[in-house]
């Protein structure tokens, strides 16, 4: 793959989402936070701001989800409609790496957002009675890498089934993966040896998002290990390259039109 090709490919794809006027997500994000800061007031000093930045840390994860449902589920599959695609693909560009550039370029947007949202949460927390910690930047960090890969869920998804199905399955595999835990847990507790299985299969093969959730740990103010930073690393990049190589293997043998 050219790297040069991927990146021609991210930085298009970065400038059509934020012409989608994507951003405006941003706003909505400080609102929130706003009436947050509105609604907490009345509550005691250490309980509103742990609250404020439960509520900041997961806003952020949220506001990153519906972009990656919204846009990452629809961007390939709306130039498979228009026949853009084919027009693409008629230069020197592999399909292969039309799909990475198409998940750096999301991942470039993500990444704005995330740091807009970053600066903004940490500018409420100095107005609020609450105080801004290095720790919070690795959960900023850790959310990142779970939107990484709900976006490698979203690119596989949108080479496989139509834009509302890739959003509907992109979503449903953000749901089961926070509770693959809690539902393997589940099916061990049944008598029967086939929910047991049931519950590990889709234990190994849906991605355990929880991995990447440590708000209530730095909400309480416990400290993220850096062995727990560099497993979740590993854990999503290695499941968005895995996803990945599976959407070329799909993409490649798709008929074009």
């Amino acid at each position: 793959m050219n790297p040069r090709h991927i990146l021609a490919l991210a930085h298009n794809t970065y400038r059509e989402t934020v012409r989608d006027r994507i951003f405006y997500l941003v706003a909505v994000f400080g609102f929130v936070m706003l009436a947050s800061t509105a609604v907490l007031s009345p509550l005691t000093v250490g309980a509103q701001a742990k609250i404020m930045t439960d509520v900041g840390l997961a806003a952020m994860v949220v506001f990153g989800l519906l972009v990656v449902v919204f846009v990452g589920s629809s961007m390939v599959r709306k130039e498979m409609e228009k026949g853009t695609i084919v027009t693409i693909l008629a230069k020197p560009v592999g399909r292969r790496e039309y799909l990475f550039g198409k998940f750096l370029g999301l991942n470039m947007t993500l990444t704005a957002m995330l740091a807009v949202m970053a600066i903004l949460f940490a500018v409420m927390l100095l107005f609020a009675p609450g105080e801004f910690s290095p720790r919070f930047l690795s959960a900023v960090y850790l959310a990142f890498l779970e939107l990484t890969l709900i976006n490698a869920v979203a690119v596989f998804f949108s080479t496989c089934v139509s834009s509302v199905l890739a959003a509907v399955f992109t979503l449903g595999a953000f749901v089961v993966g926070h509770l693959s835990q809690a539902l393997r847990e589940f099916g061990r507790l049944q008598s029967g040896p086939l929910q047991e299985r049931l519950a590990d299969a889709v234990y190994y093969l849906v991605p355990n998002l929880e991995v990447f959730n440590v708000r209530g740990a730095v909400v309480h103010g416990d400290p993220v290990t850096a062995g727990h930073l560099m497993w979740a690393t590993v854990y999503g990049v290695g499941w968005s390259l895995i996803l990945l190589i599976l959407a070329g293997g799909v993409f490649a043998r798709k008929e074009l039109r």
